[in-house]
């Protein structure tokens, strides 16, 4: 795995947590554009806990995991993309499995791999190997709901924006969140 960072792309690999906000083709050919909102574990001290006194006090009363105001919503586009799949993560195999090393603990949740089962099956199913002068790249987003696998032929663009209390959420079709 390669460490990623520049601006907004630092503040996205040091997120904890991501929820999935929305994925378009687009704006232009061959570009995919993902939305991703940062969550914290809530403080809600009026939490019932799960219902069942003995898993609670066993485990511990369980924390929501939430985004809203104050969180950050980023824009992730990727150009030049070969190809983009969606892992739900009820059925993904754990992301870190792919390295060498295993499981990683703490990995950013933008992650670039030297190789995966993703980016053979791209090179296999594709002629982009072949007649391209530059290396295919995979990226991996990582959120709380699904993994987005993309391969592409540069590093993605990052944008980050503040979510406010009034915030309508991200507006696909346009490139970026709208203010």
């Amino acid at each position: 795995m390669n460490m990623l960072g520049s601006g907004a792309t630092d503040l996205l690999t040091a997120e904890r947590f991501l929820r999935f906000g929305g994925l378009e083709a687009g704006p232009e050919y061959d570009t995919v554009t993902l939305w991703v909102e940062s969550a914290e574990i809530s403080d809600d001290a009026d939490s019932t806990g799960s219902g069942n006194p003995l898993f609670d006090r066993i485990v511990g009363i369980p924390k929501t995991i939430e985004t809203g105001p104050g969180c950050l919503r980023y824009c992730i586009t990727f150009r030049d993309c070969l190809s983009y799949a969606w892992r739900d993560e009820g059925h993904a195999l754990p992301e870190d499995e792919f390295e060498d090393g295993g499981p990683e603990a703490g990995a950013p949740l933008l992650r670039q791999h030297d190789s995966s089962p993703f980016l053979d099956y791209v090179e296999q199913s594709t002629r982009a190997g072949d007649v391209l002068d530059v290396p295919i790249l995979h990226f991996a987003v990582c959120t709380l709901d699904a993994t987005i696998d993309v391969a592409c032929l540069a590093p993605p663009e990052v944008t980050a924006e503040m979510i406010g209390p009034d915030d309508p959420g991200p507006k696909p079709g346009i490139g970026k969140p709208e203010r």
